[in-house]
């Protein structure tokens, strides 16, 4: 939404002009059309009061002028200061009306762009809910081992508790292992929540290595069954990137994601992805998922990031759109090429975070 400008600075410049504008006016008799200045109060008052707001600030500084002009020259006829009061009530009126149309307009724009994002934030969670979808098995998997496991220990903690003479030891290693079972479930639950929630992007420094790690985690069982190797090269103490953890842990997991089908899909052979963090020669930070695929065409190339193109059979073709709209509002960027002597390169940019924004 538009917002006014709150600052108690510009109201009192606002006031000081227009006093300084209307002694001029009303207490000297210089040949100049001085009331012609209070468009300058018009113009500040744009970033000030809303439309109404607006209106009144020129509606008085026209009664100002009319005021100075009978205070100067009464009712007595001047047609050369009538002529300058007729001009500066001309321009104030004008300056009014541009003014009140440019304001309109500007929040007409602020308000189209704040929809535009609430629609692309709703196809972005649309997308991974999507995903979730089609993680199905592997979420079922991530969530069933620790279950599994919770259950195990509680069994080999009874029996430890049922002899004659319980080994409480034992016991409490049963326990610790059930907790930490427990906590494990938990992390994947809260991982598969915040990424199935719709929220508001909260943006905080982030480790590009450790958020690709965890995506990658949560994908493990998936490329599993799809039998694709995953290799990583992902080193600590870069630079952090400022940006939303659920919005970069998407992006990761559709590459990935789409690396992984389309080698399934094309059969290829001992299937590998790579994914690589680092720092480029300017400064950037880079995050590459490669893979030995089919790759892409150059016709495929030019279309890639189109909304609604896609390479699978049964996909909707949002989803590396959704991407670059997400990697560029955090002032990144993404590319494909090819990768010799044969697969997809997809090389994702973020600038790093600077110092003031810590």
């Amino acid at each position: 939404m538009y917002r006014f400008n709150r600052s108690p600075a510009v109201p009192a410049a606002a006031a000081a002009l227009t006093v300084a504008i209307f002694a001029v006016d009303a207490l000297t008799e210089l040949d100049v059309a001085i009331a012609v200045l209070y468009v300058g109060v018009v113009l500040m008052s744009v970033w000030i009061w809303p439309r109404r707001g607006v209106i009144a600030v020129m509606l008085f500084c026209m009664g100002l002028t009319l005021l100075a002009y009978l205070i100067s020259h009464g009712f007595f006829k001047d047609e050369a200061a009538l002529t300058r009061c007729l001009v500066s009530l001309a321009a104030i009126a004008i300056t009014g009306f541009l003014a009140v149309k440019g304001q309109d307009a500007t929040i007409a724009l602020l308000q189209r762009e704040e929809a535009l994002n609430q629609a692309r934030s709703q196809l972005a969670h649309a997308s991974r809910v999507s995903t979730l979808g089609e993680l199905t098995a592997t979420i079922a998997h991530e969530v069933n081992q620790p279950l599994a496991a919770i259950v195990t220990h509680g069994q080999a903690g009874l029996r430890w508790l049922n002899r004659e003479e319980p080994v409480l030891e034992e016991v409490r290693r049963a326990v610790d292992a059930m907790q930490q079972n427990a906590k494990r479930a938990s992390e994947v639950i809260q991982r598969i929540r915040s990424m199935a929630r719709p929220s508001a992007p909260t943006f905080v420094p982030l480790d590009v290595s450790q958020i690709s790690a965890e995506s990658c985690d949560l994908l493990g069982r998936e490329l599993q069954r799809l039998h694709v190797k995953l290799r990583l090269d992902l080193p600590t103490g870069l630079p952090a990137v400022l940006a939303d953890k659920v919005q970069l842990q998407q992006v990761l997991i559709n590459l990935v994601m789409n690396a992984a089908q389309a080698m399934h899909e094309a059969r290829t052979i001992a299937p590998v992805i790579e994914v690589r963090c680092g720092l480029t020669p300017e400064g950037m930070l880079f995050i590459e998922v490669a893979d030995n695929g089919p790759g892409f065409s150059e016709e495929q190339l030019k279309k890639l990031f189109a909304a609604f193109f896609t390479t699978k059979k049964e996909g909707m073709g949002m989803g590396l759109a959704i991407c670059r709209s997400i990697l560029e509002s955090l002032g990144g960027s993404i590319v494909a090429a090819h990768r010799k002597p044969q697969g997809a390169l997809m090389t994702v940019q973020l600038p790093p975070i600077q110092g003031d924004e810590q």
